[in-house]
């Protein structure tokens, strides 16, 4: 027998998750065995189309009490293509009655090869066999009929597969009710795809949240004892009493925990005429005190008339209602009472009875207030608020910590919070950890991960929330000061590299004022002794003397920055000279990579061979720390550094940089060394083995370039230098503006308007872009996708037809999270598109837009 290991890695391989559906078998190999083979056999491998399988799950889930499996199938139909509103006015479809089947049935006979083109129906067809497969699950007493022609029509196979599809929605059904606790916030459908659908389709949040007591109203109204054949009022409420002790569902009513009653229309002031003992329970009046009376006797001062108002004229229209209201028990307590009120009519149209339904949700009503007011406060607060349980899951993330980290609420809420926001267990983290379940506070600074992968890091208050004493909770808030810390250290390197300058210039000035003097007297000496052993000395000495005044000179070039001819220099061919130098120089064991793919990449002025230098100097270091081989990469880009992100940066003034990457895969810089490998005279090399100057020139050559040097370093991950040098953005031929080279610059443009649509092509045409246009947003999705890797930007109408410009914005975030838009609109952008897409957004057109508008926009984007 397998193990539940081995039964979750097959089922991990077949969906891509495990679903929560299969979690409470876990414990039990056997029966996991037994679930997944059902799964497997029934409706993975079953061959009935995709949609109609999740179409039928999805309908047949509404009998379901435990809300997993409709949601779940209800994101599956929205992944399959159908849209929230559909999937909503397909979910609250009436059940199909006999005549309904029978049409339907005629329907198929009509079609001669059904059997043969099962997967290939047409939708009419397809709604056909949909409804005959619903009514067959729903009615098994009275479905006798529709089984035997279905089966005649189909063919054995097809029907096979059909009503084995039928009963495993069923047992998945009765799985769920055991295992009430599955939930669906774990299920990857419902992450990937519940957000976008009720965000489209509003309602569709209500019904999953009150589909049971419509399903409730469905079973009700369906009853035969609610068309009673009565002659009058008195008669008909007898009869329908007697109907309610007799039918078959009648100890469902009475054991259900919802309220139920009915309420005769016919009779003067609509009295109560039935109530369920969930009614008494919850509103403390027995039947025999209800009974006779009308609804209104439930409420009170704090009621709202509004909302009384809307369901007396619901009453009157004959009309269904669903509302929350306070109500009042007979001890006078008031509780909140989510009613769903109905009309129940005969065939013909005669109103019998209305059927409330109450469920008492005075609770829930309490904490979500609680919760609403705890969200309004944290989400005002400019901090990182999280509450994580007791197993460190994040139960609150507010509108700070999605502005921090980049995940929404709905992504992080669930997941494990050293998962989500650290790469490993630290001992920082296990410190907080620690302290707070002892002391039940924690205060400290921690090093955290964006939904990007940048590290931020926050100062974090950590908290013990105790209620009756018991932990229930912990509260976490986080202040960023990454930009503090980049500054204090920044400030401190500065201060660091300027003491030890000061020192180093007097250091340098002494020692060249004594070496003046001995420099000479051996010249003077080398004429007066003439023997060979003398002659022998002082040209030892001599040599040595003048070697410490090269250092001294390296350590001054280190201090003021070397001065050499400048002219102008292509990065590209300084990296390629740089290349086939250490091609020859270096072993075979360290593969060089470089990368000089990118064509626009900005010019550069100095002195080349000092660059060269400076460069060799980097990659001689690499080697040196990757004495078992490794891969050296050098990697050059353009970087515009703005006034508002300089502190990010080693530079001390903002425009256009040259950013050299020279990057290693060796052991690393230990934290102790990091800050300190660029002052003269330090190396951790062996005695004899190194000057502790080579890092001290590269800074001085650069330096004198106007550049900088920064360095990153991981223990056994290898290091990182960048060498940033002042850029000169290359013109573009007729134009000075720094806009892409026209060879790389592809602009998708999205137009609904024809006439506006080839206007904007011919103007990026003549400015030298190449230009793919769609009409709609079907085509631009499909455009962009297969030519996402090619296209640079995508310039959008809001208002482009068949998908709206919101939807496509979205649609290619999904394809390329790194998509650029320029929008076109004459609406506010906030009301059209969500916080998650703005990053894409890279400017805004207001509508109608001239030509220099858009070609400035396009500059200013690519000068960035």
């Amino acid at each position: 027998m397998r193990t539940s290991t081995e039964i979750s890695t097959e089922i991990e391989e077949k969906f891509g998750f495990v679903p929560p559906f299969f979690s409470p078998a876990l414990a039990t190999p056997a029966i996991l065995e037994n679930l997944w083979q059902q799964t497997l056999a029934a409706y993975i491998e079953n061959p009935l189309p995709a949609l109609f399988k999740e179409k039928l799950s999805g309908y047949l889930s509404r009998f379901c009490p435990v809300p997993y499996c409709l949601i779940c199938h209800s994101c599956s139909l929205y992944a399959l293509g159908m849209q929230a509103p559909e999937i909503l006015a397909f979910l609250e479809l009436a059940p199909p009655d006999q005549q309904e089947i029978d049409r339907h049935l005629e329907r198929l006979a009509a079609q001669a090869n059904v059997a043969q083109l099962f997967s290939e129906l047409s939708s009419t067809l397809n709604e056909s066999l949909l409804c005959c497969a619903i009514f067959i699950a729903l009615q098994a007493d009275r479905a006798e009929d529709c089984r035997r022609e279905l089966r005649q029509l189909l063919g054995n196979e097809n029907y096979h597969y059909l009503v084995t599809f039928i009963a495993y929605i069923k047992t998945s059904h009765e799985w769920m009710k055991a295992h009430p606790d599955v939930t669906y916030e774990a299920d990857r459908r419902f992450q990937e795809n519940f957000a976008t659908l009720v965000e489209q389709e509003p309602r569709l949040a209500d019904f999953f949240n009150t589909y049971w007591l419509r399903v409730q109203q469905e079973l009700l109204g369906g009853a035969g004892w609610m068309q009673p054949q009565a002659t009058n009022a008195a008669e008909a409420d007898r009869e329908a009493a007697m109907a309610i002790a007799n039918v078959n569902f009648a100890q469902a009513i009475n054991s259900a925990s919802d309220g139920i009653l009915l309420s005769d229309p016919n009779q003067s002031d609509n009295p109560i005429i039935y109530t369920n003992p969930a009614f008494s329970r919850i509103t403390g009046y027995s039947a025999t005190e209800a009974l006779g009376r009308n609804c209104r006797f439930l409420q009170g001062e704090a009621t709202d008339p509004n909302t009384v108002a809307q369901i007396r004229q619901a009453i009157a229209q004959r009309r269904e209602i669903q509302t929350t209201i306070l109500n009042y028990r007979k001890d006078g307590q008031p509780f909140w009472n989510q009613l769903r009120i109905s009309p129940v009519c005969t065939k013909g149209g005669e109103l019998l009875y209305f059927v409330g339904l109450q469920t008492d949700i005075t609770e829930r009503e309490q904490t979500e207030e609680q919760i609403r007011e705890h969200a309004l406060l944290f989400n005002h607060s400019q901090d990182a608020i999280l509450v994580l349980d007791l197993e460190n899951r994040i139960l609150f993330w507010n509108s700070g910590a999605t502005r921090l980290f980049g995940w929404a609420a709905n992504e992080a809420i669930g997941h494990y919070l050293d998962e989500l926001l650290f790469d490993e267990l630290g001992p920082s983290l296990q410190s907080a950890q620690k302290a707070v379940n002892q002391q039940g506070e924690w205060q400290g600074e921690l090093c955290q991960r964006t939904k990007d992968g940048r590290q931020v890091t926050v100062e974090s208050r950590w908290s013990l929330i105790r209620q009756n004493q018991i932990p229930k909770s912990i509260l976490i808030v986080n202040t960023d000061i990454t930009q503090r810390k980049q500054a204090e250290n920044q400030r401190l390197r500065t201060q660091r590299f300027e003491g030890i300058s000061t020192v180093t210039k007097g250091l340098a000035h002494d020692l060249n004022n004594a070496l003046a003097p001995i420099l000479m007297a051996v010249q003077l000496l080398s004429q007066k002794l003439q023997d060979e052993q003398s002659q022998q000395l002082l040209v030892m000495l001599e040599k040595n003397a003048k070697r410490s005044a090269s250092l001294l000179q390296q350590v001054l070039d280190f201090v003021r920055g070397i001065e050499g001819e400048k002219r102008t220099i292509d990065v590209n061919q300084l990296i390629s000279g740089v290349e086939q130098t250490l091609k020859q120089q270096f072993p075979r064991n360290i593969l060089i990579r470089t990368n000089l793919a990118v064509t626009d990449l900005w010019l550069i002025t100095g002195d080349a061979e000092q660059l060269h230098q400076a460069l060799i100097c980097l990659c001689d270091n690499a080697q040196d720390a990757m004495p078992n081989g490794g891969i050296l990469r050098l990697v050059a880009d353009n970087l515009w550094i703005d006034p508002s992100n300089i502190w990010a940066h080693p530079v001390s003034k903002p425009g256009p940089y040259v950013v050299i990457t020279v990057a290693d895969t060796g052991l690393g810089i230990s934290g102790e060394n990091l800050h300190r490998i660029f002052d003269p005279f330090f190396t951790t090399k062996a005695f004899g083995q190194g000057t502790g100057l080579g890092l001290s020139t590269v800074v001085g050559i650069i330096k004198g370039h106007g550049g900088a040097v920064d360095v990153s370093s991981a223990i056994g991950k290898g290091s990182q230098f960048k060498v940033y040098l002042p850029g000169i953005p290359r013109p573009t031929p007729g134009n000075n503006s720094p806009l892409l080279s026209t060879e790389s610059s592809l602009i998708l443009v999205v137009e609904g308007n024809s006439d506006a649509r080839e206007m904007s092509k011919t103007l990026l045409e003549s400015c030298g872009y190449q230009v793919l246009t769609a009409g709609d947003g079907i085509e631009a999705i499909a455009l962009y996708a297969h030519h996402w890797s090619e296209i640079c930007l995508v310039v959008i109408d809001m208002a482009v037809p068949e998908l709206d410009g919101p939807t496509v914005i979205q649609a290619l975030h999904k394809i390329n999270s790194q998509v650029w838009v320029v929008v076109s609109t004459d609406k506010p952008l906030p009301d059209l598109v969500s916080t998650e897409l703005r990053i894409n957004i890279k400017a805004v057109l207001n509508q109608p837009y001239t030509h220099d508008e858009l070609t400035n926009t396009l500059q200013t984007i690519f000068r960035r």
